[in-house]
């Protein structure tokens, strides 16, 4: 691997040789993560926000309860267009999609580990209907 430097926003990159891949350490995403946009990436993000809408609605995914969690994902990609020049090599319509959908996945796998509320009131699993709390008291 070898370590590129991107002068304009103090990002060191690390290059897989193999692969060819530029990758952050997560120092560095960190620091893409925090900062604020740029005035060229406010515009190139507000001039390219359809994807986002575009995205929710193919995906059949509500507004209310996702946009929150691509438009981060979204934005990042917008710092990373601008931050590692050898993805220009790929259509920013592709990284953002594929940014987004990784952000999806993540948020419904955060989702499934979360300890489900049942109600006490519930029919328990085994009887005929008899509620959960009749089961729990012994």
């Amino acid at each position: 691997m070898e370590r590129n430097s991107n002068s304009t926003n103090n990002i060191n990159c690390v290059a897989d040789t193999k692969t060819g891949r530029t990758v952050l350490s997560f120092e560095e995403l960190k620091v893409l993560r925090e900062r604020k946009l740029t005035q060229e990436e406010a515009d190139f993000s507000e001039e390219h926000l359809s994807i986002v809408w575009w995205f929710l609605n193919e995906k059949k995914l509500p507004a209310d309860d996702w946009f929150d969690v691509v438009i981060l994902r979204y934005l990042l990609t917008v710092k990373r267009w601008f931050t590692l020049p050898e993805l220009r090599r790929y259509s920013f319509t592709t990284l953002a999609v594929s940014a987004m959908k990784s952000a999806v996945n993540t948020e419904r796998r955060k989702q499934n580990r979360r300890p489900q509320t049942i109600s006490l009131d519930a029919p328990c699993k085994g009887t005929y209907g008899d509620p959960l709390v009749e089961c729990l008291a012994g």
